[in-house]
């Protein structure tokens, strides 16, 4: 009978010594799991000196400007840009010279395309009516390669009949929607469109006694054209 009992203790204490074993593990492996969320707990804390400094811009009733800035530090005079800014504690905000959907934010962003260098000043008024202001000055070039120009005017043919004076004029020009002439001689080229297969020929025939004056005016846009003498 003692043997028999002896035989089925065996089983028990080999089932009781894993159940032990897997106890242990379950607990080291919940230990270390709490260790690790407890360190990272900790290093997700605000040091003091962030709860220092986050207190000093966002605590109290003071009005402030948090930034002011615009995205490119200079543009050219056919571009824009955007002006970004941010206040607390503001009942008010304007921006000189003046720009657009401009009101109190923590961070906000608006465009501005300004055609020469500008200094922009923000100011913002808090609710006990004290201001405070910030300024920066946005530098603007000229597009010297995209200006409208006129390259070549000219007469291009010159003939004599019957005691006349006949002339040819041609012109050339670039980046230019609409292009005139004064004297008028023809109404003003309006969207002169040159470029992606296209080719503008204007040449125009002047009849005269006398000598006289003609000036081309080219005005700006991002074609460009050339008109040469064909007739």
């Amino acid at each position: 009978m003692w043997e028999l009992l002896k035989r089925a203790q065996i089983p028990l204490r080999v089932g009781a010594a894993i159940a032990l074993v897997y106890l242990g593990y379950v607990f080291l492996v919940r230990h270390s799991a709490n260790q690790r969320y407890a360190e990272r707990t900790k290093s997700a804390q605000p040091s003091e000196e962030e709860k220092s400094r986050f207190a000093e811009t966002y605590g109290g009733t003071a009005v402030k400007i948090l930034q002011f800035y615009a995205r490119d530090g200079a543009i050219t005079d056919d571009q824009s840009t955007v002006i970004c800014y941010g206040v607390v504690n503001a009942k008010s905000v304007r921006i000189d010279p003046p720009v657009a959907d401009v009101y109190p934010a923590l961070s906000r962003c608006v465009d501005a395309a300004p055609q020469h260098e500008t200094k922009y000043t923000l100011t913002a008024e808090g609710k006990d009516g004290k201001t405070v202001t910030a300024e920066f000055t946005l530098a603007v070039r000229p597009d010297l390669e995209n200006r409208p120009r006129i390259t070549s005017f000219a007469v291009a043919k010159h003939t004599v009949e019957q005691s006349r004076h006949y002339v040819v004029i041609s012109f050339a020009f670039q980046n230019a929607n609409t292009v005139s002439i004064d004297p008028p001689v023809f109404s003003p080229l309006a969207q002169v469109r040159h470029g992606m297969g296209q080719k503008l020929v204007k040449c125009f025939r002047i009849s005269s006694s006398y000598r006289r004056v003609y000036t081309t005016f080219a005005i700006r846009s991002s074609r460009s054209g050339r008109a040469n003498p064909s007739c």
